[in-house]
């Protein structure tokens, strides 16, 4: 998904979060805006990423925030307003690929689209899994509970329409390259067509690279910078480079 994938509606702002909330010893205080059609948010572990990301989902209600799209206003503590999950125009892809085991490929694809059909057949076959469709997932192997996992998501969301988001909590952790970059490529080939755009979490900077994404890089609770991945990670990137003997281009 290039800078095109947007066109002339980037040029505004389709998410607006401001969040202040303590999580244990850590005190979290962020505010940014999302532009990009794929935002990473980026930072080690216990930096408050996932903290975030919960946030915005509405499976954590913070101390203090205000949580806007441009089509719903999610939360504003100043006036003691929290929609809940299930009525925010948005849906949440985890690390785990946590499935129905009694439900076949197709019925867990299914889950969450309703009757959207097509959608469903779209999701199974840009992510590889008609030929499969039909069958129990308990003889599936990891990755493709993974992709199992992404094809519902991006269904879910896709049935919103206009306006929707999809949130993703690392989920190409544990997987091998080969795969990873063959589920990265199908979530965003099908979010291209729907524009649809995606707010994840990563502590990878080669995931990060391989989105082409806009960076939110977050530490100790706060945005310490925000910008294209080419700069917000460029340090990173060479070190990693560095280390394997390869000249950064």
């Amino acid at each position: 998904m290039s800078s095109s994938f947007w066109g002339d509606i980037a040029k505004a702002p389709f998410l607006e979060v401001a969040i202040q909330h303590r999580q244990g010893p850590l005190a979290i205080d962020v505010a940014f805006s999302l532009t990009a059609p794929w935002t990473v948010l980026f930072g080690a572990s216990g930096s408050g990423k996932t903290t975030v990301l919960r946030a915005v989902a509405g499976l954590l209600r913070p101390d203090r925030s205000r949580i806007v799209s441009r089509s719903q206003r999610f939360a504003d503590s100043s006036e003691k307003f929290f929609v809940p999950p299930h009525r925010r125009a948005i849906r949440l892809g985890t690390q785990a690929a946590t499935l129905f085991p009694h439900k076949t490929v197709r019925g867990n694809v299914a889950y969450g689209a309703g009757d959207a059909a097509q959608v469903v057949e779209e999701a199974l076959g840009c992510f590889g899994l008609r030929a499969r469709a039909d069958e129990p997932v308990a003889g599936l192997s990891g990755g493709e509970r993974q992709r199992v996992s992404l094809a519902r998501s991006v269904a879910a969301v896709a049935v919103l329409g206009e306006g929707g988001l999809l949130l993703l909590d690392e989920p190409f952790t544990g997987l091998g390259l080969m795969e990873r970059d063959a589920m990265v490529a199908a979530v965003k080939e099908f979010l291209g067509r729907t524009k649809t755009p995606v707010l994840s979490v990563t502590h990878d900077v080669g995931e990060a690279f391989l989105l082409g994404a806009e960076v939110i890089r977050i530490g100790e609770g706060r945005v310490v910078e925000q910008g294209p991945v080419e700069v917000v990670l460029r340090v990173e990137r060479e070190r990693l480079l560095g280390q394997l003997g390869v000249r950064a281009g």
